[in-house]
């Protein structure tokens, strides 16, 4: 975490980064490191509501870059769009007739965080209610990044416990 490196360390390391990793981690500097906000990934995919399953899947396929890990798809109002209005995750979708559309085949109630939570609060949801990642939502009900359940078991187990167990996921 950038928040445990020397100011000098971590511009180093900063300043070594591609432009488009920089502007990630820019992104994210702003917010503490103890709220889902400064635990939160910014890889994730969004779709809007009105695309077919079929052509989502095909999106997919087409993504040159997509995260190592896609447990969700985060669902929006409309292209362009961060406004999250639903989530579908991805065993959902392969099995999902092609063509309804993601509005009818989304899960429109779901958990989510907001930027200024705890970290000890968000991974007490995604332990709670077994999740594999937990969107975080902004005051304008914009979709700002995930928290994943890898980082939050770091949260939540003893950091004796991590070193002992392997990685599970990743």
């Amino acid at each position: 975490m950038l928040g445990e490196l020397s100011d000098e360390k971590a511009e180093e390391l900063f300043n070594l980064m591609e432009d488009d990793e920089k502007a990630d981690v820019a992104e994210l500097m702003h917010f503490d490191h103890d709220t889902a906000g400064g635990l939160m990934t910014t890889e994730f995919v969004v779709f809007p509501k009105n695309l077919t399953v079929g052509e989502t899947i095909a999106r997919l396929r087409e993504m040159a870059e997509t995260p190592n890990m896609i447990y969700y798809l985060y669902v929006v109002e409309e292209e362009g769009s961060w406004k999250l209005c639903g989530l579908i995750s991805l065993r959902s979708l392969i099995l999902a007739d092609p063509t309804r559309t993601l509005a009818d085949a989304m899960r429109s109630e779901f958990r989510f965080a907001h930027p200024t939570d705890s970290a000890e609060d968000v991974a007490q949801t995604i332990s709670e209610y077994n999740l594999l990642a937990l969107p975080v939502v902004d005051e304008e009900g914009d979709i700002a990044g995930i928290v994943t359940v890898d980082d939050a078991m770091e949260i939540i187990l003893p950091k004796n416990l991590q070193r002992r167990l392997p990685r599970l996921f990743g």
